[in-house]
């Protein structure tokens, strides 16, 4: 009997069922779009806290109507005007209240003014409602070639499909270079007021920015993605400054001078030089990028650049990183987009020695 006991224990241990899964790269399932991956799994996630002071110099009161996307918060009478959103598992928003009698009218959200009032309002984009940017795919010129399915056994690959383009020309159809995949958006806080309404002004407001990004994970955790992303939003006339982690060159150094570089490809090809990669690449980290020298600006006081030169990150992603900056603006100092100090920085896309130089 105790043979038969440990014969049918042996049988239990080889009959362990192979776990095999499926695994749809992102981007390749029409049904996942609405989750705003790109097709090489970038997840953008984008959340702001802002404060912001405004005065209303008329002697009645005025009806501030607020853009609903955003939760607000009044500092003022015990901070109990306020209205907050929560994203449920379906995507839909619910919008939560906590005085109908202040915070609407004629169905609008917003708050009242009284004469003569000043205000802060506290304007914030949450992790429960995260604005989700719309990621630009990566393009190459091959047409294909992109894994688009993976086959697992026990969370290791063994199996995969790839979109191929039946064509027998061009075996080498491209080379790879870190494409920026999106565009900054512009939230102009201070001068929508002037042109709708002379009394009610806004005196000064600060917050924050974060940008989370999220590389989607695989089964066997094996899939890096390497891109560059611009400053997710521009607030026109502002100080833009903080920046965490520092960028890696502005949209102007990434568009004459990195890609240019990066590729081998002169702009004015009498005047290219070659030189050794050991004088022009140095690693940084496992997530932040670094190749083209940048100019290092003074932080005694912030330079004022062209509006549309802002900065640019480059990441080789494995899971996920944050980007931070702050921002500021008042009446009496109105500044365009400013850097603050920066170091040199540079770009390598060697995974495999990361120090800081």
């Amino acid at each position: 009997m105790k043979r038969l006991v440990i014969s049918f224990f042996i049988i239990m241990l080889l009959a362990v069922p192979v776990m095999a899964s499926s695994y749809t790269l992102p981007g390749t399932d029409p049904v996942e779009k609405y989750k705003h991956h790109n097709n090489i799994g970038i997840r953008g996630e984008l959340t702001i806290n802002l404060n912001v002071t405004l005065i209303n110099t008329a002697p009645f009161p005025k009806f501030i109507m607020i853009n609903p996307r955003y939760d607000f918060k009044i500092y003022r009478n015990g901070y109990n005007e306020y209205m907050y959103g929560i994203r449920n598992n379906k995507g839909t928003t619910v919008h939560y209240i906590n005085d109908f009698s202040a915070n609407t009218l004629n169905y609008h959200l917003g708050f009242w003014i009284r004469p003569y009032e000043t205000v802060v309002v506290n304007f914030q984009i949450t992790d429960n409602t995260s604005y989700l940017l719309n990621l630009a795919d990566y393009k190459s010129l091959c047409g294909g070639g992109q894994i688009t399915n993976l086959t697992f056994v026990n969370g290791s690959v063994i199996n995969g499909e790839v979109h191929v383009k039946e064509t027998l020309s061009n075996p080498i159809c491209d080379v790879f270079y870190p494409q920026i995949i999106n565009t900054p958006q512009v939230v102009d806080i201070s001068s929508i007021l002037p042109l709708i309404d002379g009394y009610v002004k806004i005196l000064k407001y600060s917050g924050i920015v974060t940008l989370k990004l999220i590389n989607v994970p695989d089964e066997s955790d094996e899939f890096w993605s390497v891109f560059g992303v611009s400053l997710p939003v521009i607030f026109p006339g502002a100080a833009h400054y903080d920046f965490e982690p520092n960028y890696t060159m502005t949209y102007t150094e990434y568009m004459e001078k990195f890609i240019p570089e990066y590729r081998g490809i002169s702009i004015h090809p009498k005047e290219r030089e070659i030189s050794s990669p050991s004088d022009t690449l140095f690693s940084l980290t496992s997530s932040l990028l670094t190749g083209v020298s940048t100019p290092t600006l003074t932080s005694s006081k912030r330079k004022t650049v062209n509006f549309m030169d802002y900065p640019v990150w480059i990441f080789w992603l494995g899971k996920e990183i944050d980007i931070k900056y702050h921002v500021s603006w008042n009446n009496e100092e109105k500044v365009s987009l400013s850097g603050g100090e920066k170091e040199k920085v540079w770009v390598i896309l060697d995974r495999g020695n990361f120090e800081r130089r």
